[in-house]
């Protein structure tokens, strides 16, 4: 039987937002913690509050064959749950310990908790992302740099925070269409979450595309979710399943998204879970607007939603990324496991790559 920490980050529904948004529910830890423990694993969950409690924590525990890790940073440091360093640091402390962790390593959750970094990381792999910079509001001369944005990239902009994830400071208000506009959304952010980089784009008027992607060799790519709503998707509008177009094999589109995401996992370096956002232009021209390397696994989340689309159960989908992690590690799966995942495999199948993405037209 294998030994799996499960460490996440969950407040009560009341605190789920601003930076704490990103943390999952209590209802969701316990659907995920039933789902391990069908597999037949010992499961030991913990809500990681601070590096000192989870080095406390470790220390009591039987040593963990592998570390299931949905945590995001943690709660006692909330600025771990959205400048984009908690992820990374969680993993730096599981490695002291020699525990395995799931998703995807310490480097590629750096480059995916930071936007700026995944534009440049995609943009030398030849991959389309939005014109783009990254403004330093706690740097000297911040009008300086909000004149030379006006300059070299024009209006409407959209504006959003370096770091973090569920769309934390993005909303109606993060499209602006002028100077005036843009420097009080810098100046907006700046009070919610204090003098962190802010990424400045292009502003994208088209219809939005969320690719799901599993596994690393072989990987599977979900079908993909068009949505049809051409509204800033804020985490209110994210909840909304009506707004929504499953996009399988039988929709040429599903060919191009599959083979762009197996070029993201290849540049990123990622494992067992991606999320990848896609926004078309004016023209349609598709660029890629987000990484996540950690994607929700609530039950109406988006990468849930394309897993079940193939007829897996919630639990066969979270037993899928534990087994994907465990054949990384090559660690054993146990039987229980393994009859499990059979029949999900089954209906993966269809959504398997083994080989290196083909480069695909970015026209």
């Amino acid at each position: 039987m294998l030994r799996i920490l499960f460490l996440f980050n969950a407040v009560p529904g009341e605190k789920r937002r601003g930076p704490f948004s990103d943390c999952l529910s209590w209802q969701t830890v316990h659907r995920i913690y039933r789902a391990l423990l069908e597999g037949g694993n010992e499961v030991y969950p913990l809500n990681a509050r601070s590096s000192v409690q989870v080095e406390k924590s470790l220390l009591r525990l039987p040593q963990p064959h592998l570390a299931f890790v949905l945590a995001e940073g943690y709660l006692d440091e909330p600025v771990t749950l959205y400048d984009g360093s908690g992820a990374a640091a969680v993993r730096l402390l599981l490695q002291r310990h020699g525990i395995p962790a799931s998703h995807s390593s310490v480097a590629a959750m750096e480059i995916c908790r930071h936007k700026h970094l995944t534009y440049q990381v995609l943009q030398q792999a030849g991959l389309p992302v939005p014109p783009h910079r990254l403004l330093r509001p706690g740097r000297e001369l911040l009008a300086q740099q909000l004149d030379e944005i006006e300059e070299e990239k024009g209006f409407p902009l959209f504006i959003k925070p370096d770091g973090g994830g569920n769309s934390i400071g993005v909303g109606p208000e993060s499209v602006v269409f002028n100077l005036a506009q843009l420097a009080d959304r810098v100046k907006a952010l700046q009070a919610a979450l204090g003098d962190l980089p802010v990424l400045v784009e292009k502003y994208l008027p088209g219809q939005e595309y969320t690719v799901g992607l599993i596994g690393c060799s072989p990987f599977y790519v979900l079908p993909a979710l068009g949505f049809l709503s051409r509204e800033v998707r804020t985490a209110t509008i994210k909840g909304n399943p009506h707004e929504m177009e499953h996009i399988f094999p039988t929709d040429r589109r599903y060919y191009y998204f599959r083979e762009l995401a197996g070029r993201v996992l290849e540049a990123i370096g990622g494992k067992d879970a991606l999320r990848i956002d896609l926004r078309a232009d004016s023209v349609g021209k598709i660029y890629i607007i987000d990484v996540n390397g950690t994607p929700s696994l609530s039950p109406l989340a988006s990468l849930t939603t394309m897993a079940l689309a193939t007829g897996l159960s919630y639990s066969q989908f979270i037993n899928c990324l534990l087994y994907q992690s465990l054949l990384e590690y090559g660690l054993p799966a146990g039987s229980k496991l393994q009859d499990l995942i059979a029949p999900a495999l089954a209906l993966l199948y269809p959504y398997r790559q083994d080989r290196h993405p083909s480069r695909v037209s970015t026209a």
